[in-house]
């Protein structure tokens, strides 16, 4: 029942691949430009990572239903971003 474990774990991993200059593969959330039919959102895919932080994204070939998938919770991301973007505007 001690979920912050993990996250410490999943942080200890990737200041790991940072302070050594790894060039490690991981999934991190990263902005997409172009890459998985997606633009302007951030999202957990696979990249590599070394002293820069994300040093390139890995774009793995999707099939039509993985694709279908992504695109999904893309979406649903950048829907929720203009909710909150929409409350900060009316207030």
């Amino acid at each position: 029942k001690a979920t912050y474990y993990g996250i410490g774990m999943a942080l200890n991993r990737l200041v790991r691949a940072v302070l050594d200059n790894e060039n490690s593969i991981l999934t991190v959330s990263t902005y997409l430009e172009n890459q998985y039919g997606q633009n302007d959102v951030y999202i957990g895919v696979p990249a590599i990572i070394n002293e820069n932080g994300v040093r390139e994204l890995i774009e793995l070939n999707l099939n039509e239903y993985e694709q279908e998938k992504l695109d999904n919770s893309c979406n649903l991301i950048k829907q929720m971003r203009e909710g909150e973007i929409q409350k900060i505007i009316e207030e």
